[in-house]
């Protein structure tokens, strides 16, 4: 970098100024790359020997805009013929007889088609579609932007040798001028060590040659800060020029067009500090690597494409409304938007990491000398990615172009996607925090195993009633996870309060499903976290859905049928939109179950032989009262798909079950209506149980699963060691030896 006292581009270590200050500085026209460079040509102008090379570099960056508004026409058709193609690609390659180009997998700058989920097989690659320092194209009336142009001046290598010459008339360099690589680096070669030489320039401070000939942004604002220190400090050469102050228009739409500017800039300046802060914590080695990059994931890949973005925005500042091309740059630039990713998912990391060890990444020389102040700083990508969509929408509202507001209209849908995306992604990571917290919270799990509850979707504190407007509301802590919602109370002083929900038997008859609620107020005990404890009180298997209706403005009624029983409640959220993505995901769940079903259908033979082979593993809503340990077979009678043991048992004498010696289980087989029994080691490991019992049942055919009924009436695989414990200890519990399983062909 440059001398800094002097560098207009490069970011100064600010160490006077707070932090706070530096949050709430208005950005200029003065802070932006775009008007930077405006001024440099302007200055540079003044000087008649380099006006030629000036002209060179307009006609050569105007030829490099052309070559990246073809680049992404060709892959807007790419990306159409691909879409148009992928019915005929299925169906090759399904004969054998197509092989996917690698063409089609690459980027598509231009689509007609919002954000979406695909996984795109390209890299994110600057230098793939982009050849200039703006994103997307220009406006029909702009040839070129500034920043391209100076660092194709720049590229000539004699431009360079004038501007030192006219700096430093007594020392002066060659100046030859050619179209020859190889002149045009020993041109730029011999500035630098006449910066070196005569302006005491360190090799830090200076660029390379490769510098000069990148396509990175990091590297032209190394070569412009030298640039600009040389015109510094020849004023009466190149006097200072004021940077030009945008007009912008007084209508609506120019208003909205002139925040979207103004606020970008300010993004890019915050980006430009913690990239600072960042290299101060480098060139320290305060904390390592991948702490770096936990905390600033893909920061240097997202300022490069945050630059482009901002100078593209100025250019579009600069034209009429209806010559604008915002909506464009958002379709061009949608796939750059996935550089934020790790960022979204790794913030409460992050945040996480900061609150515990900002003490050794704190310096009063430190751009960031605040712990909260450096927490903002990293909010700030999300929150600008979810300021888009509300921008975008303004513009579309005032926009009276035809072409343009088809290109906002899929600018919009682009960047709501982006936000939600990561929302989404955030949300994903609080809940996998949230879940381990949730194991250690609950008091008891009754034998469930978190981990097959697949992922969790949503949680939050509910008010759950059968929907009769004479039965009292109560709360609960309600998780809905991919296979099953659960709900919890807090452990506190028990009081007696009840809830019922309503309840209809399989054969209709009116019944009620008690779930003992204890009372509010007291103290309740609390986990690790400082979080209170919970008791688990009940829960309903995704696969035993029946209906979800809202209703009301926040409710939502759950209708749940089993082989067994049948019942509803009614859930209350705190507002609409909390209802409204409850009931989305759990419709999704629903479909996601009946397409399963059907799969299943259609490898059986009718309905009934599902139920026979038990397709519903789980009852739906369980009470799990922990003083009595009430259960729907408690209040219900049972409808059992299955063939009941109960008969069984007398042939059983007390003198056969005395007999069974204490460390020996005897395991009881149902098998296409006949019953076997075997003895079993209660130290032996769930494989050799599987081996017995399908040695013992070899004759009768062979067997692929086998299920057993658990204390809650439900009938469970028996498959892993986590089984064959979860079943030891409720045998230990009960004091029993004897096991009941239903194997199936």
């Amino acid at each position: 970098m440059a001398i800094q006292s002097q560098s207009t581009v490069s970011l100064p270590t600010l160490v006077t100024q707070s932090t706070q200050s530096l949050l709430n500085r208005r950005v200029s026209t003065e802070d932006s790359l775009y008007h930077i460079c405006l001024t440099v040509r302007k200055r540079l102008e003044l000087l008649p020997q380099i006006k030629p090379y000036l002209n060179l570099a307009h006609s050569s960056s105007e030829l490099s805009s052309e070559r990246q508004a073809l680049l992404l026409s060709q892959k807007q058709q790419l990306n159409q013929q691909h879409h148009r193609s992928v019915g005929s690609q299925t169906s090759s390659v399904s004969n054998g007889n197509g092989t996917k180009q690698g063409s089609d997998r690459r980027i598509s700058a231009l689509s007609t088609n919002s954000y979406s989920d695909e996984q795109d097989t390209s890299n994110l690659s600057i230098e793939e579609t982009v050849v200039t320092f703006s994103m997307g194209i220009l406006p029909i009336s702009m040839d070129c932007d500034p920043v391209t142009q100076l660092s194709h001046l720049f590229q000539q290598g004699s431009p360079l040798c004038i501007i030192f010459n006219a700096v430093k008339p007594q020392f002066k360099l060659p100046v030859v001028s050619s179209d020859d690589l190889k002149i045009c680096k020993k041109s730029i070669y011999d500035f630098i060590l006449a910066c070196k030489k005569y302006f005491t320039f360190s090799d830090e401070e200076l660029f390379t040659i490769s510098d000069v000939f990148s396509n990175a942004t990091d590297h032209f604002i190394k070569v412009l800060d030298v640039v600009i220190t040389l015109l510094d400090s020849a004023p009466q050469v190149f006097p200072q020029v004021p940077v030009e102050e945008v007009k912008w228009s007084n209508t609506d739409q120019g208003k909205i067009v002139r925040e979207f500017v103004e606020t970008e800039r300010k993004y890019v300046y915050d980006l430009e500090i913690l990239n600072e802060y960042r290299n101060q914590l480098l060139q320290r080695g305060i904390i390592s690597s991948e702490e770096l990059y936990m905390l600033f994931p893909n920061l240097n890949d997202i300022i490069d494409f945050q630059r482009r973005f901002l100078i593209s925005l100025e250019i579009n500042g600069q034209v009429e409304p209806f010559k604008q091309r915002i909506g464009a740059l958002f379709m061009h630039s949608k796939h750059f938007f996935k550089l934020y990713e790790p960022w979204s998912i790794g913030q409460t990391a992050a945040i996480d990491f900061i609150s515990s060890s900002f003490d050794k990444m704190q310096r009063s020389d430190f751009v960031i000398a605040n712990k909260l102040e450096l927490q903002s700083f990293l909010l700030k990508p999300v929150q600008r990615l979810c300021k888009y969509p509300l921008l975008l929408r303004e513009l579309l509202q005032q926009s009276n172009n035809t072409a343009n507001c088809k290109e906002l209209e899929l600018a919009w849908d682009i960047s709501k996607s982006i936000a939600r995306n990561i929302n989404e992604n955030q949300r994903r990571t609080e809940n996998h925090e949230v879940v381990k917290k949730l194991y250690d919270r609950v008091v008891n799990w009754k034998g469930y195993r978190i981990a097959k509850f697949g992922e969790l979707l949503y949680f939050d504190k509910v008010s759950i009633s059968t929907g009769n407007p004479n039965e009292t509301e109560h709360d609960f802590e309600v998780y809905l996870f991919e296979k099953i919602i659960i709900l919890f109370s807090e452990v506190v002083q028990k009081k007696g309060n009840s809830i019922s929900l309503k309840k209809k038997s399989s054969s209709a008859s009116a019944s009620t499903l008690h779930l003992s609620v204890n009372g509010i107020g007291s103290s309740s005990p609390s986990g690790s976290s400082g979080e209170p404890k919970l008791d688990l009180r009940g829960r309903i298997m995704i696969v035993n859905l029946n209906k979800i209706t809202p209703i009301d403005s926040r409710c939502l009624n759950i209708i749940w049928e089993s082989p067994k029983e049948q019942g509803n409640f009614v859930l209350k959220f705190k507002n609409e939109e909390t209802r409204d993505s409850w009931s989305s995901s759990l419709q999704v769940l629903l479909r996601q179950v009946r397409s399963e079903s059907l799969k299943s259908n259609n490898s059986n033979s009718d309905r009934s032989s599902l139920s026979s082979n038990n397709y519903f593993p789980h009852n739906s809503m369980n009470s799990l009262n922990s003083n009595q340990n009430r259960r729907i077979s408690d209040v219900l009678p049972r409808f059992h798909t299955h063939q009941s043991f109960e008969n069984e048992y007398r042939s059983i004498s007390e003198n056969y079950r005395a007999s069974i010696p204490e460390t020996t289980l005897l395991v009881r087989i149902s098998f296409q209506n006949d019953f076997y029994t075997v003895l079993v080691e209660i130290n032996s490991g769930i494989e050799n149980l599987l081996q017995i019992i399908k040695r013992k049942l070899t004759h009768a055919g062979t067997i692929t699963k086998i299920k057993y009924q658990d204390e809650d009436g439900d009938y469970v695989m028996l498959e892993s060691e986590d089984d064959w414990s979860v079943v030891k200890d409720m045998l230990r519990e009960s004091s029993d030896r004897i096991l009941n399983v239903w194997a199936y062909s």
